[in-house]
């Protein structure tokens, strides 16, 4: 190398590895997507380092606590008493040590090792290396927990908060909640709306389905009439039934991408879409979406009016509303009216008093999907589902008001507590008696929990979310 080469390297800053990459996002804190996307953005990885990272930054999330059980063993003085950044850097590469079976042990070592010296501290890589080499050596990890354990013991082995561990055995019993805290550590089924009428939903479903075929086999569709099996070219049929549902378990390759990228294909859980195919949204009707988010359910819903009919979309979060605006725009939507609006207060006045059906996706705690968002069993707190359950009840009341005589509303939430999802509803309907609940007809082989008519998926179960569902008609003439 020449001077100037050497001036050149000198000067630029050294690019990020994979480690590297989930060590700076692990570092901000709180921790949400958005900062690994941004680390992984800066960093221009290719996609097997992209999804090396991906998966060290969420995985060194969501285990944190157990993997502090397993360094505590090593230490003589308390973790939180570490440096913050030797605190991520030992838990990322006890990560690699305990939990994956394919990172040989010298390697997650002498990387955590070389991320502590780029700290800058002398002490830290000698410190980081000897805590990681008795890691590596006694490989030891929270041990499973039995029923006489209780809460505590399956919070430490499946790295949750007690109060989280204690809901889980209280909703599902100890064996289930095993299961489910397993699952949830695991990686969440990934599924796919492919929208538009049948025939452009069989020829796009093609298409994706011929782009991840990971073992040169011919396309194949999705069968939509079969939940038992498992393909093992990337592609499980999705267990619900539901007609634009692609679940996609191989790799996504650059054709699925592009497809996500042109909107033709939008990343939603199978329990997401459910809400909506529960519903049933025909052709003519007007229907209301009184917490519409960002909107994933109220294009599912356009979607399946197919044009015909009307979609009030609701909403007190201007930022979510405007990624929903832009959405409609996109798709050229002429039937999608979206308000602002506190759906637990009077609706502005262009919203109809009557329409044909309503979906109340309640904001919640949100248990019933920790298995996607890492960072949020630390985020949670044990009188949440207390307070949304207040919230909830307010939104269910006003928006069945909106609901005309022998119309229809979807109760659903994508949490567990029965505070939050069968009470709530039980409560609506003592005081409401033309109002009364459809049994769900789910006939998904695993993972349902019948609740009385209502339905509640169990998540972790088979890689799905924990979603509640109540579908409630109006008999009143």
């Amino acid at each position: 190398m020449n001077e100037t080469k050497r001036a050149v390297a000198k000067r630029a800053p050294a690019k990020l590895t994979a480690r590297g990459v989930a060590l700076a996002a692990l570092m901000h804190g709180g921790f949400a997507a958005e900062d690994l996307d941004r680390e992984l953005r800066a960093a221009s990885l290719g996609p097997t380092d992209r999804g090396f990272a991906t998966e060290l930054a969420y995985g060194t999330l969501k285990m944190r606590r157990a993997l502090i059980w397993s360094v505590s063993r090593h230490l003589s003085r308390p973790f939180e008493s570490l440096d913050e950044r030797l605190k991520w850097v030992i838990l990322l590469g006890a990560y690699q040590l305990l939990y994956l079976d394919r990172v040989p042990a010298h390697s997650a070592v002498d990387e955590a090792v070389t991320l502590a010296r780029a700290g800058g501290h002398p002490g830290i890589a000698g410190f980081a290396n000897a805590v990681l080499r008795k890691v590596a050596a006694d490989k030891a990890r929270p041990p499973v927990p039995t029923p006489a354990d209780g809460a505590v013991a399956l919070g430490i082995y499946a790295s949750l908060p007690d109060w989280i561990a204690a809901q889980l055995i209280a909703r599902f019993g100890f064996d289930d909640a095993l299961r489910a805290a397993d699952g949830m550590n695991g990686a969440p089924r990934r599924a796919f709306r492919i929208d538009g009428s049948p025939v452009e939903r069989e020829r796009l479903m093609e298409v994706v389905v011929g782009a991840v075929d990971l073992h040169g086999r011919p396309p194949r569709p999705s069968q939509a009439n079969d939940t038992s099996r498992s393909s093992p070219d990337g592609l499980n049929e999705n267990r619900y039934q539901i007609p634009e549902c692609l679940v996609v378990v191989g790799a996504a390759n650059e054709t699925l991408r592009e497809a996500i990228a042109s909107g033709r294909v939008v990343r939603q859980s199978e329990e997401s879409q459910l809400a909506v195919h529960l519903l049933d949204p025909k052709p003519g009707e007007v229907v209301l979406d009184a917490c519409c988010g960002r909107g994933v359910k109220t294009s599912m819903i356009a979607s399946r009016l197919a044009g015909e009919g009307t979609v009030w979309a609701l909403d007190d979060d201007e930022q979510k509303l405007s990624a929903l605006r832009d959405t409609v725009q996109r798709k050229e939507w002429k039937n999608v009216r979206v308000l602002r609006a506190d759906a637990r207060e009077t609706y502005p006045t262009e919203v109809p008093t009557q329409v044909d059906a309503a979906l109340v996706d309640a904001p919640c705690s949100g248990l019933g999907v920790l298995g996607r968002r890492p960072d949020a069993r630390w985020r949670k707190r044990e009188h949440d589902p207390a307070r949304f359950a207040r919230v909830q009840a307010a939104i269910l009341r006003t928006a069945a008001q909106r609901v005309r005589p022998g119309g229809r509303l979807q109760y659903v939430t994508c949490t567990t507590p029965a505070e939050e999802d069968e009470a709530i509803v039980d409560a609506f309907l003592g005081e409401n008696a033309e109002w009364s609940a459809a049994d769900l007809p789910l006939t998904a082989s695993s993972g349902v929990r019948k609740i009385g008519k209502y339905a509640l998926t169990v998540p972790g179960i088979d890689g799905a979310d924990g979603f509640f569902y109540a579908l409630l008609h109006n008999s009143k003439m």
